[in-house]
């Protein structure tokens, strides 16, 4: 698959918090449990309460601390966290967890992309114990935060970013939908957050482009990660054998799918076969949020300019290697792009059988249903940005009734 950036419709709004309701919420949860695999058991992942939460930084001392992309980062901002606080008041009471918090993302921590970009939480330990213990955090050691990206209503030049708290809970939606497909995957939780700058005490103003003064609830989500993935899973990740930054301790064996085997044993492991269906509902994924910033080789011929893993994170479990993908920022669904949707050309490779072709599309007919419920429930938040995605649905569903019939 070429990693291809869609173009996207500017959107000039604002957004106000709404969590995915407990319906729509229960119908993903019914999904095929495959889908389980790496999960946490946080409580965030499930509660239904709706939270503000704050977050107290030094926000421009973190911002100095962005990593160029598409480079090595040198070690004073790999490494770099400022200490923070997470608070929030739930139905047990009021919660202080000490944090550390850093900056992540490749492309969006550039300014011009993302004024307030994504970031990591990692909860302390005291006492033997993480702080995170018994509330809702319960057993993680680190989770992600997607934020609103820039709070000026409109968009960011070159890759059009979403601003204006528009692209959290869409992206956060997706997440769900994968789920909801028995793909395997980071679970989601979309909420707001207030962001306190620990200097001023007051909300804290992005840098130019944006000059937005981030002094209300902006919606954003929390976002589970390769290490909790790997912790729940019992495994260990596997990164592109061409990758091009490459840390000297990491395995870096991957490349491609229908080598998997061959690569595994290089490195001293034995694994299953990768399920053929396992991928197409990858590629029918990817389609239907019209999501094109990721790359996956499957054949060894695949991408020869380019690396075998983009957005996309393998790992290996009970004789298995999980695919899986992750970051959705730039897809159709978030950025309100209505483009043709590219379904992928499956046949004359010996790899994908007809019969597996058809047994993922009827999954895929079967639960359009269910999508759309999750979708609903996004409406009542984001009204232009649900009818986008319901359009973008019919047009993928008629594509694939053409294609595949």
């Amino acid at each position: 698959m070429k990693r291809y950036l869609a173009r996207l419709v500017v959107l000039a709004a604002s957004a106000v918090f709404s969590s995915f309701s407990a319906p729509a919420i229960q119908v993903a949860e019914a999904a095929n449990s495959a889908a389980d695999i790496g999960h946490s058991t946080a409580p965030i992942f499930t509660t239904r309460e709706k939270i503000v939460f704050t977050l107290k930084t030094d926000y421009g001392d973190l911002w100095k601390h962005r990593a160029p992309p598409n480079t090595k980062v040198p070690e004073g901002i790999k490494e770099f966290e400022a200490p923070g606080q997470l608070s929030w008041t739930d139905s047990k009471g009021r919660h202080d967890l000490p944090v550390q918090v850093r900056l992540r993302g490749n492309t969006s921590q550039v300014e011009s992309q993302c004024p307030f970009p994504k970031m990591t939480l990692s909860f302390e330990n005291k006492g033997g114990d993480r702080v995170s213990k018994g509330t809702l955090f319960d057993d993680l050691k680190t989770i992600g935060i997607g934020t609103h990206c820039g709070g000026k209503p409109g968009s960011s030049v070159r890759f059009h970013r979403v601003w204006g708290g528009l692209s959290p809970h869409r992206e956060a939606l997706i997440y769900k939908v994968q789920d909801l497909l028995s793909i395997p995957g980071f679970q989601a939780a979309p909420t707001s957050f207030n962001y306190i700058d620990s200097k001023t005490n007051k909300g804290p103003v992005e840098p130019q482009p944006s000059g937005f003064a981030v002094d209300q609830p902006m919606p954003g989500f929390f976002l589970e990660d390769i290490k909790t993935f790997v912790k729940y899973a019992d495994g260990k990740e596997i990164r592109a054998a061409d990758a091009r930054l490459q840390d000297p301790d990491k395995p870096y064996i991957f490349t491609s799918v229908v080598d998997a085997q061959k690569d595994a044993r290089a490195a001293g492991s034995t694994i299953k076969p990768i399920d053929p269906k396992d991928i197409i509902r990858i590629l029918l994924f990817q389609a239907l949020v019209g999501n094109y910033d990721w790359e996956l080789r499957i054949f060894p011929g695949d991408i020869p300019d380019s690396q075998g893993l983009w957005n996309v994170k393998v790992v290996e479990t009970d004789g298995n290697w999980v695919i899986f993908p992750y970051d959705y920022d730039l897809a159709g669904w978030v950025k309100s792009d209505n483009s043709t949707p590219e379904l992928p050309g499956l046949g004359n490779s010996g790899f994908f059988k007809p019969e597996d072709i058809s047994q993922v599309t009827a999954e895929f007919r079967e639960k359009r249903p269910a999508i759309e419920a999750l979708v609903d429930d996004l409406a009542k938040e984001d009204k232009d940005g649900a009818s986008n995605i319901k359009e973008q649905i019919n047009s993928f569903y008629n594509a694939l009734s053409r294609r595949f019939r």
